[in-house]
């Protein structure tokens, strides 16, 4: 088990986001965008070796993800959204995402067995995501999840904002 860090808000958008673990090393490189319909976020080793992939294949409230592990194709989420908590199915691996977008907790599990916790964490240098994945074999794909986690809540957060500058402008 070992922590990884990046840097809130950046995995959702387009562009490279570094991945490092507690001592600052670069473990993982993320590379890619995402709105628009065959998109692809893709997770590098810093070797330059591509480990996993997540492509949007679906519009909508409840667009559908589908995860490749290599370049084999493990399974597809959708998300179902609760108000402020979300529920992420991934079928195929048989992984449930559960948490709450307000404060970005989340918790990946297998059944019961807990694969990867999520959290965000001030640290010295500013607002980081805090992964603490059980299994090293799981790390690329949980980044590929976890980047899906930030693009909702992102575009949540625009929603919310541009909501609340209405009321605000009508007030």
């Amino acid at each position: 088990m070992r922590n990884l860090y990046a840097h809130r808000h950046r995995l959702s958008t387009q562009g490279a986001t570094k991945i490092v673990d507690q001592n600052s090393k670069a473990i993982y490189l993320v590379v890619g965008n995402w709105g628009r319909h065959q998109d692809v976020l893709s997770v590098y080793a810093i070797s330059g070796e591509l480990l996993a992939q997540i492509k949007q294949r679906g519009f909508g409230i409840f667009p559908k993800f589908e995860l490749f592990l290599n370049t084999e194709k493990v399974g597809s989420l959708r998300r179902i959204n609760f108000g402020n908590r979300d529920l992420i199915l991934i079928k195929g691996l048989n992984w449930m995402v559960v948490g709450n977008i307000v404060n970005f907790t989340y918790k990946i599990y297998h059944k019961q067995t807990l694969i990867m916790s999520l959290q965000e964490v001030m640290l010295s240098s500013g607002k980081f995501l805090e992964l603490t994945v059980n299994n090293k074999d799981d790390e690329p794909l949980c980044l590929a999840i976890v980047a899906i986690l930030d693009y909702f809540a992102s575009s949540s957060q625009r929603k919310r904002n541009s909501r609340y500058q209405l009321q605000v402008k009508y007030d």
